[in-house]
């Protein structure tokens, strides 16, 4: 019998393939506004230098740093209308979900209380998940905001403190090493990553970033994670 009772999925790149779907385009728009805005670069530098810092910063952290190599007398425009251009993409009315992973949250649904824990726009988000039809696969969804410095530990903390469950008995699942696993951890919960996407080689920062499980394919979660 498995010793866990919740499990929080992560949404961008875990469920849904955002790398490969929304990604390019939202980093083209991204680019452009800042060229826009008197980036000193031509656009494909520009998508370049976004591409080799994805791993391991964030998007604020990889905008500054272009705007800072390339110069731009509007660098505080740029790095806003960057922003606004790459976590508000373009969502089509239906998205298709990573293989298999609708497979597991049909069979987990019915053992497990299921949570979604996402962090972002909160209307690209939303528009995101109704694009997948995927809402009623959990009992609670939670969007974060992390321009506000918002922590994924505090939904994980919710979830304990709503379930009664001690943190041991909940499984958190992602693909960031600094969000989904980290912030998992920091509530005492155990993680699983699921290394996909453009995040894929981000090193390890804290002790916590060490997640208890490695999956690479939604076919091994519940054999590689004992559910």
């Amino acid at each position: 019998m498995t010793k866990y009772k919740s499990i929080a999925f992560d949404l961008d790149d875990t469920l849904l393939d955002t790398s490969g779907l929304l990604v390019p385009m939202a980093s083209r728009r991204a680019c452009e506004a800042m060229i826009a805005a008197g980036l000193q670069c031509s656009l494909d530098e520009c998508l370049q230098m976004r591409h080799e810092l994805a791993a391991n910063l964030s998007h604020t952290e990889i905008f500054t740093q272009i705007a800072a190599r390339y110069g731009t007398n509007q660098e505080g425009k740029a790095i806003h209308d960057a922003l606004q251009e790459f976590y508000n993409p373009f969502v089509p009315a239906h998205l298709p979900m990573l293989p298999y992973s609708l497979e597991n949250l049909e069979n987990l649904k019915s053992r497990y209380n299921l949570f979604l824990v996402t962090m972002g726009s909160y209307e690209s988000q939303v528009k995101k998940i109704k694009a997948l039809g995927i809402e009623s696969h959990f009992k609670k969804i939670y969007i974060l905001n992390g321009f506000v410095g918002e922590k994924k530990n505090s939904a994980f903390l919710d979830i304990l403190r709503l379930e009664r469950h001690q943190p041991h008995e909940l499984l958190s699942i992602g693909n960031r090493l600094s969000s989904e696993i980290r912030d998992g951890k920091r509530a005492g919960a155990d993680t699983c990553y699921f290394a996909y996407g453009e995040h894929v080689g981000e090193t390890p920062q804290f002790p916590e970033d060490h997640p208890d499980f490695t999956i690479t394919h939604h076919k091994d979660l519940i054999p590689t994670c004992g559910l």
